[in-house]
């Protein structure tokens, strides 16, 4: 296991997610905060290259908005790949 290197994340997260009603031209926007969390490995390949691949979630949670009149949030989840080369 000397060249895979796991880690995981964790941390705050915030976004901003806005309602729209296109028949009436008005909009309502609202800033969320919530969390992110995920998991990861790095893989040396020869030299100064390495290879990763990492799982982010990230939860931002539900706010009330008055367009709709009900609350609102919004999941995500990402899978990063990348090649790296240190110098």
């Amino acid at each position: 296991m000397n060249s895979v290197l796991f880690y995981g994340t964790a941390g705050l997260a915030y976004g901003t997610l806005r309602m729209e009603n296109t028949l009436i031209s008005i909009s309502e926007s609202r800033t969320n905060a919530g969390w992110a969390a995920g998991a990861g490995l790095e893989v040396a390949l020869m030299g100064n290259w390495t290879a990763r691949a990492e799982y982010l979630y990230v939860d931002l949670s539900a706010r009330s908005y008055v367009l709709t009149g009900t609350s609102h949030g919004i999941g995500s989840s990402m899978l990063r790949l990348g090649v790296n080369y240190r110098f």
